[in-house]
């Protein structure tokens, strides 16, 4: 969502946030589109703060690495790639 790398530092994740919140809020965009973008930018705004609070963040990666786990297990590495690698 914020277009990070996972190791991604405090400092990278707030730079990307602004950076993606400018780009993306809702009003910058037509009025047509204003519902579309309010949606996208609450979901902007959910992973920052997932994202900035280490906790969360712990969590979010712990269940991350579940979900690889489990695809792997199930699909293999086909499964893998095909969810990330799109």
């Amino acid at each position: 969502m914020l277009e990070v790398d996972p190791a991604a530092s405090k400092e990278v994740i707030e730079k990307a946030f602004k950076a993606l919140s400018q780009k993306k809020h809702p009003d910058k965009v037509p009025p047509e589109q204003k519902q579309d973008a309010e949606r996208g930018w609450m979901e902007i705004r959910d992973a920052y703060e997932v994202l900035k609070d280490d906790d969360k963040r712990a969590a979010y990666d712990a269940s991350r690495k579940r979900e690889m786990l489990n695809l792997f297990l199930n699909e293999g590495v086909i499964g893998l790639a095909k969810k990330y690698l799109r």
